[in-house]
């Protein structure tokens, strides 16, 4: 009996490939969501455009995240001049 005719390996990610996934699939959800909380609440406060950094925030993730804190800094610039 070969490896890929065992029942117990699943394909290329071993027998808990899927379990892993979903765990991480959890954590980037769980990640993405509270990314979007803190720029939905933080854009509230400085009065920018809240719904779009929230929706930015779920899809981009980190990368929303690191975006905002750049444009944020130009918001405060502005308001200074």
């Amino acid at each position: 009996m070969s490896l890929l005719q065992c029942p117990i390996y699943s394909g290329v990610f071993g027998p808990f490939g899927w379990v892993f996934m979903l765990i991480g699939g959890i954590a980037l959800l769980v990640t993405s969501v509270l990314i979007g909380n803190y720029l939905h609440k933080d854009a509230l406060k400085r009065g920018i455009n809240a719904e779009f950094w929230l929706v930015l925030g779920l899809f981009l993730n980190i990368f929303g995240l690191i975006l905002y804190l750049i444009v944020r800094n130009n918001y405060n610039q502005e308001r200074k001049e």
